[in-house]
């Protein structure tokens, strides 16, 4: 419809917000840039002077956490989620965080998905390259709509 990724965000309070799923993170953890209407705050780990080690052993400062609320086109259920903030390349998902708050996660050459155990319902995660992402939307206004896109769905 011609739309657009940039046009859903101003016009609708939501922004796109890809997640790599990884097992070796030790935080669901974002770049400063991520979720740009989402103010960085102290958290304890930033007043800890908690550091991240990468894989090139570089360490990496808490710079704070975003408290977010997300959803997919897939499972358009709401759902908060606090990510710790530092200078890293990309957004990461914990993966022990997720399946210790319920969640199955799978990952196969046919279909990856995240499950909640609870309910059913399943979310699809894509496989880029190497890498496994979650395409999420992240709102940035209270007065946003409850989705950022027209239709229901979701795998059940």
């Amino acid at each position: 419809d011609g739309r657009g990724v940039a046009n859903v965000n101003q016009t609708q309070g939501w922004e796109p917000l890809e997640l790599t799923i990884d097992s070796g993170a030790a935080e669901t953890i974002c770049p400063a840039r991520e979720a740009q209407s989402i103010a960085t705050v102290p958290g304890a780990k930033f007043s800890n002077g908690v550091q991240y080690t990468c894989a090139n052993r570089k360490k990496l400062p808490n710079l704070g956490k975003k408290r977010i609320v997300m959803c997919t086109e897939e499972s358009p259920i709401q759902h908060g989620l606090t990510m710790q903030v530092a200078d890293v390349n990309r957004a990461l998902m914990f993966v022990s965080r997720a399946v210790d708050a319920g969640s199955r996660i799978v990952f196969d050459e046919g279909w990856s998905y995240i499950e909640d155990k609870r309910t059913g319902r399943r979310t699809t995660i894509q496989r880029r390259g190497g890498l496994y992402v979650l395409e999420a939307w992240v709102k940035a206004r209270d007065e946003a709509p409850a989705q950022p896109f027209g239709r229901q769905g979701g795998n059940q």
